[in-house]
């Protein structure tokens, strides 16, 4: 019997992301979990921004929110992202769903450390999107991302 897990292989690097919650589409104990590989193979995009923590524009590279979630056949728009350090923050994509939200893994080509905000950054256009340049889409655009929690 073939399920729908089948789509997505089990990573064999490390786990940098874990989407759990309403999910279809798991890999691991109910959750979808992710290496740096896995999320290099889906579709990427490129989003050259400001951020108010960096100078200048820089050029993020990633899968797109919608995209991931799409994968992992996400039931809901509502979700948790949670950092390494347990910062969180819950996202409403719903007013979001035009907007191309990007989980950057790259800065300017290179890789993203966890030093460097990575190993994953949401990023926001805010550079073509004045108004996404807000507190509340500031406090969503979390670093160091671990783990997105579909409610």
């Amino acid at each position: 019997m073939m399920s729908m897990a089948a789509d997505l292989s089990k990573p064999e690097g490390t786990v940098i992301l874990t989407v759990s919650g309403n999910i279809d589409n798991t890999n691991v104990n109910g959750e979808a979990q992710f290496d740096r590989q896995m999320l290099e193979q889906l579709p990427q995009t490129k989003i050259t921004t400001y951020t108010p923590w960096t100078e200048g524009l820089h050029v993020y590279e990633g899968v797109l929110l919608n995209t991931l979630l799409e994968q992992v056949g996400a039931s809901s728009d509502k979700l948790v992202a949670k950092a390494l350090n347990d910062y969180h923050t819950r996202i409403d994509l719903e007013a979001l769903k035009d907007y191309p939200i990007l989980l950057a893994i790259k800065t300017d080509g290179v890789p993203m450390r966890v030093r460097d905000k990575g190993p994953i950054w949401i990023i926001y256009p805010l550079s073509d999107y004045a108004e996404l340049d807000t507190i509340k889409h500031h406090e969503d655009m979390i670093w160091q991302l671990g783990s997105l929690e579909v409610y």
